[in-house]
């Protein structure tokens, strides 16, 4: 229904899948996602546009989309162990950023406000409605009947991430024209949105998962996670899946915005001394970002290994993350890095 040559998708990354990525899968076939994260209107109406200026006739591009209620979470409404959480969790990644620099850390910047989250979301659909893009999918739930029926009058095509196959029929009630299902495998975010403190509940591989929500649902169903080869992409689609969904096998491409760093970790399984038969483990943890995550298991999980179970489920309980990655980039530090 979508018109893509292949049943592959090219998964939205932020800050790896860049215009020149998206442009050259679309190109070749693949169904193409850019990452908007929390991009303001303009960049996102600017990167869109320079994907769409590389774009053949007939190439399938669309734009991934977080929902504000599924990622941020009011303080007020944290349990003091959460609390208590959070600010422990500000000193390590202080602390952490001192050892970087050599210098004092400086408070993190405050986090936006539910209602300024929001209106960075609206702006976001402003941009997609702007600029024409008619493929849209949502992580960490739904957005509101408002934002989704802008885009929907539109003429676009809405797709859901679902953990469970209790997320998957929910997203189908709200209107969801496919489901994303993100096994337990995926790099990245987990989606996880009905009851995401227990985000461990959500942790199905992939191909039981596909089965699951493919009797569960009638519409289409996209597999996501591990999927790195052509058995790989078989097996999700023997299942019951339409699509497969692909993030990490296209982190080495030259057009994707990867770090020399995390490819070198990525092509060296992990660092130096390992190979094959030992890679470096990865973990899921609401270390890295305040919202569970899969990357290489650095120090930099290990040191809030401990923290786990209390942290609330959100970005705003872990300002500091963005900082200290910008800052372990820059100095090439992967033990400090979220990779």
């Amino acid at each position: 229904r979508i018109g893509a040559k292949h049943p592959i998708v090219l998964a939205p990354m932020l800050a790896h899948t860049t215009p020149r990525l998206c442009a050259a899968a679309a190109n070749a076939g693949v169904v193409a996602f850019e990452g908007a994260g929390q991009l303001g209107k303009d960049v996102l109406v600017s990167r869109i546009r320079e994907t769409q200026a590389m774009l053949n006739a007939g190439a399938v591009f669309g734009v991934n989309l977080f929902v504000p209620s599924g990622f941020y979470t009011d303080p007020s409404s944290w349990t003091e162990p959460q609390a208590a959480a959070v600010e422990v969790a500000r000193e390590r990644y202080e602390g952490y950023l001192s050892e970087l620099s050599g210098e004092a850390a400086g408070t993190a910047a405050p986090s936006l406000s539910r209602e300024e989250h929001q209106a960075v979301f609206s702006g976001q659909v402003d941009a997609l409605l702007e600029t024409g893009v008619k493929l849209v999918s949502f992580h960490f739930g739904w957005p509101d009947a408002a934002e989704a029926g802008r885009l929907r009058e539109a003429g676009a095509t809405l797709q859901g991430c679902a953990t469970t196959v209790e997320e998957a029929r929910w997203l189908v009630d709200q209107g969801a024209d496919a489901i994303i299902a993100q096994g337990a495998e995926a790099g990245g975010h987990r989606g996880t949105f009905i009851d995401a403190q227990d985000y461990r509940r959500g942790l199905v591989e992939v191909v039981p998962l596909v089965r699951g929500i493919a009797d569960a649902v009638d519409v289409p169903v996209i597999a996501a996670g591990g999927i790195m080869r052509g058995g790989d992409i078989r097996a999700v689609l023997e299942a019951g899946a339409s699509a497969a969904q692909l993030g990490t096998a296209f982190l080495s491409c030259p057009e994707c915005g990867t770090s020399a760093m995390h490819r070198e970790a990525l092509l060296g399984y992990g660092g130096e001394g390992r190979d094959a038969s030992d890679p470096l483990p990865t973990v899921v943890t609401l270390g890295y970002t305040g919202k569970p995550a899969r990357g290489l298991q650095t120090d930099r999980a290990l040191r809030m290994a401990d923290l786990e179970g209390a942290l609330p489920n959100c970005f705003n309980g872990m300002l500091a993350g963005r900082t200290l990655q910008a800052a372990a980039l820059k100095q090439g530090r992967k033990d400090a890095a979220y990779l």
